[in-house]
């Protein structure tokens, strides 16, 4: 009787053990399945917002130096992503999709750009507000160098001015077009102040201020031609001058 008490002690036992044992390897591996299953949600979050701001810039983007530092961050998080994904399938059309986007060259700049709507302007500069907080936080992450990071914010600086200055640029040029040579002026007039008080350096710039200063040489040249060959040509260069003053801002 005894030997059978001992038994059957021995048996609980055994089934206490048992039941921690795979109790504790139950809940190891739940715990890792949540694990595994935030670390796929993180990664995936971040995949998609880069993704976004890579799109966000597309249809306005001139130059890679923003965008390569994008594509590197979204492609390593898209192969981070890999190894966490029930559909790796799915990641690595995205990994290919991605990895060809990279290599479309950007646009080239016009400055006889389309007009932009309000909601496009306003959701354009969200945009660059939030990529540039995603720069800083790359910067500050290692990804990028100061250099890099400062180049990338200039680009930056110089698009939110682009946009900003969009509807006067395309009415000086529809303006120019249809021949109201004294509004082009005026308009044309205006942006080269306003671009000269802004401190950037871009190519962008420079070719932008090219192009208006090409404009008023062509706007100008008639009245300078006019001023030769006037017999009064003071009084043509009195309203020569005259015409070149700018609005106050």
């Amino acid at each position: 009787m005894a030997t059978l008490q001992i038994l059957t002690i021995a048996f609980l036992i055994i089934i206490v053990l048992l039941s921690v044992v795979i109790g504790s390897r139950a809940h190891q591996k739940e715990k890792e399945i949540t694990e595994r299953r935030v670390k796929q949600l993180q990664l995936s979050n971040r995949a998609d917002r880069v993704e976004q701001h890579i799109r966000g810039l597309k249809d306005i983007n001139t130059d890679t130096i923003a965008t390569d530092v994008l594509y590197d961050f979204y492609l390593d998080t898209l192969r981070e992503l890999l190894q966490y994904s029930d559909d790796p399938e799915k990641i690595e059309v995205r990994i290919a999709t991605a990895e060809e986007g990279r290599n479309e060259e950007p646009l080239e700049f016009t400055p006889e750009p389309e007009l932009l709507s309000f909601q496009e302007k306003t959701n354009y500069k969200e945009r660059l507000t939030k990529l540039a907080k995603m720069l800083l936080y790359l910067r500050r992450k290692g990804r990028i160098s100061n250099a890099h990071y400062q180049a990338c914010y200039e680009y930056l600086r110089w698009l939110n001015l682009w946009i900003q200055i969009n509807r006067q640029i395309v009415q000086a040029n529809k303006n120019f077009d249809s021949g109201d040579m004294r509004v082009a002026q005026t308009l044309y007039g205006v942006i080269l102040s306003h671009i000269k008080s802004d401190a950037t350096e871009r190519p962008e710039k420079n070719a932008l201020k090219t192009f208006i200063t090409d404009r008023m040489k062509e706007i100008l040249s008639p009245k300078i031609a006019a001023m030769k060959d006037s017999e009064h040509p003071e009084d043509v260069l009195s309203e020569l001058l005259h015409n070149l003053e700018l609005p106050k801002q």
